[in-house]
């Protein structure tokens, strides 16, 4: 996947006079918040860039997804459910689903009890990252999965010097420990299944490579490190994080 660079990424995300938008969050007031401006509006707009990527993570695990039909989530059988064949990769897809379509609820219902408003779940589309889904198998998805977690969970470690509510910050934190966990399970489940081919790897910027670590092209990513890693994980800027999932929004 080709990663356009600032300018071109704000063009693609119809950038023009006023407000810049991706799908429903605000670019700019997004790309305004620092430790120097804490205020409870800060705080929502870094509330809906959480959001955001929820929903990402959600629809994502919920293509792959068995479950029934539950008219409270995005879950029900997904377009992809039948790419996967191992019942533990399987179980995966299931209980990663519903934990962050319980993410998306949590910080839907935060944003609404500070008065705020939850922005909209984009429209997304992941053929960037599974072309015409033909390609698709447990392999492949543990290998996106292991990709989009840490992404998130190094997300919301880049904003969390700029929230003033300790409960916003105490409530990150608590769906950053899942995340992580998250990251953990997948890669001990890759490793059991022969797909982690390097188990001992530490990393601080996964799920960037050592030769690029700097990269937000999916193409340079090395989705191969220690599911119980000991370097301490480095924040993603928003620019970062937004280079990283920006192509999957479309609106």
């Amino acid at each position: 996947m080709t990663t356009p660079d600032r300018r071109s990424f704000l063009k693609y995300a119809g950038a023009g006079t006023g407000a810049m938008m991706l799908g429903g969050l605000n670019l700019s007031a997004l790309a305004a918040a620092s430790p120097n401006t804490k205020s409870a509006a800060q705080d929502i707009v870094i509330l809906n860039y959480a959001l955001t990527l929820e929903y990402i993570e959600a629809v994502f695990y919920a293509a792959f997804d068995e479950a029934a039909n539950n008219k409270d989530d995005v879950r029900g059988k997904g377009p992809y459910a039948d790419k996967l064949i191992i019942p533990r990769v399987k179980e995966y897809a299931k209980e990663l689903a519903a934990q962050e379509q319980a993410h998306v609820n949590a910080l839907i219902a935060t944003i609404n009890s500070l008065g705020g408003t939850p922005v909209a779940k984009p429209n997304l589309d992941f053929s960037p990252l599974i072309g015409d889904g033909s390609g698709l198998n447990d392999k492949v998805f543990l290998q996106l999965a292991v990709t989009f977690e840490p992404v998130g969970t190094r997300a919301y470690l880049g904003q969390a010097p700029n929230v003033m509510n300790g409960d916003v910050l105490t409530a990150a934190a608590s769906i950053l420990a899942v995340e992580a966990n998250h990251v953990s399970g997948l890669q001990q489940l890759r490793v059991f299944l022969g797909y982690n081919l390097k188990p001992t790897r530490m990393t601080a910027r996964a799920p960037q490579s050592d030769a690029a670590p700097k990269s937000t092209s999916t193409a340079d990513f090395d989705p191969d490190f220690s599911p119980m890693p000991t370097a301490l994980w480095e924040p993603l800027t928003m620019d970062e994080v937004l280079k990283i999932v920006g192509p999957l929004i479309v609106g």
